[in-house]
């Protein structure tokens, strides 16, 4: 069933605020008039808006719904009552998607877009509210990189030579995924990283505080190697990591270093273009799904204390489990001081062993004060 949230106007057929003077309260007040008022023929740029939606609904890029809803758009038009403005009926279900490839048309027809879920765009390119107006430019860069990687993109050819064009096809793939895991895109990047594919400094929420990823593509001459570590960021263990271990001038720069990271893709590329969404959507993805497993203060614990079990670790950072141990609650703290004060002095490394025994007592004053978070 569709219902009508979305509408156009063009503002070379009527009379409205210019879109400077304009907002969101106002272009409501513009909808409400605009519906109302009579016109002698609905707008040529309207009807070629409903043409190009068909021309969209009859291409294999959309769903089943799209092509349902927009298939017969033009004929629709003809029977649609001659106001100034047009409602251009979207199914509940369809909303993103219909969003996605209406709003940029009418900007491209010179059409103002309303959309009665809170958004307005005029097609010099003025978005209210302007909180919307960041969203809609992302839009417009994801689809200007996913037409690119389209018209590069052929699975049975060679990766590309040139790193860019090779990154071109990644982005859409890449993105698309960690948009399904709930990752956003950041302005900020590592130092030194050129990260044309914006996976650097990409986050996801978790109950903790974040996770963080670093990294990218580097390579040449069609041999890429695409490298990416997911860092565990917690402003609670951090803030008494701080007070046990007085921050480095590298780990003030960069405070996600703190805790720990795990390696989500480190992957050449050398063969077919095919394999770059297959390995995105089976071995990256699978990776996405083991960070999302730790999801609370206990299984950082974990993710740490096992590597001493598995031999990789000589107790050099046995701090940063005892605060783990303490944020998570853990009814066996007391014996972890006992099991890591021996792993210490038995430790046949010297540098883990001056470490600790640096900041041994310094820790445990601290974790005395410190409450569970879990």
């Amino acid at each position: 069933m569709s219902a009508q949230t979305f509408f156009v106007w063009d503002i070379q057929q009527v009379t409205c605020i210019p879109s400077k003077d304009s907002s969101w309260e106002q272009a409501t007040h513009d909808f409400e008039a605009l519906r109302q008022q009579p016109v002698d023929t609905i707008s040529p740029n309207i009807i070629e808006l409903a043409d190009r939606l068909v021309d969209e609904a009859r291409t294999s890029d959309y769903s089943e719904v799209f092509y349902e809803a927009y298939v017969n758009t033009n004929l629709e038009m003809k029977t649609h009552p001659k106001t100034a403005c047009v409602a251009i009926p979207t199914p509940e279900a369809l909303h993103g998607e219909a969003l996605d490839v209406i709003a940029p048309l009418c900007e491209e027809l010179g059409l103002v877009f309303y959309d009665t879920r809170g958004m307005v765009a005029y097609p010099d390119g003025t978005i209210y509210p302007p909180n919307i107006a960041r969203g809609m430019t992302l839009l417009k860069e994801k689809r200007a990189l996913a037409k690119q990687s389209a018209d590069i993109y052929k699975p049975e050819a060679d990766v590309p030579r040139d790193r860019e064009d090779f990154e071109k096809i990644l982005h859409p793939f890449m993105h698309d995924c960690l948009e399904r895991y709930g990752y956003q895109t950041s302005q900020i990047s590592s130092a030194n990283v050129n990260d044309s594919l914006k996976v650097d400094g990409c986050t996801k929420a978790m109950p903790y505080g974040h996770v963080r990823l670093t990294g990218g593509a580097e390579g040449k001459n069609g041999y890429f190697r695409l490298k990416i570590h997911a860092y565990f960021v917690s402003s609670a263990f951090e803030e008494i990591y701080d007070k046990v271990s007085p921050p480095t001038e590298l780990r003030q720069q960069f405070p996600y270093l703190k805790l720990h990271y795990i390696n989500v893709c480190d992957r050449n590329f050398a063969d077919k273009q095919k394999q770059i969404p297959v390995f995105i959507n089976t071995e990256f993805a699978s990776k996405l799904d083991e960070v999302d497993k730790i999801a609370s203060y206990n299984q950082l614990f974990l993710l740490l204390h096992n590597r001493i079990a598995r031999g990789h670790s000589y107790g050099e950072c046995v701090d940063k489990h005892l605060i783990l141990a303490k944020l998570a609650g853990r009814e066996d703290f007391d014996n972890l001081v006992i099991q890591y004060r021996d792993l210490i002095d038995n430790s046949p490394n010297e540098y883990a062993k001056n470490r600790m025994n640096e900041r041994w007592d310094r820790l445990l004053e601290i974790l005395s004060t410190v409450e569970p978070l879990e």
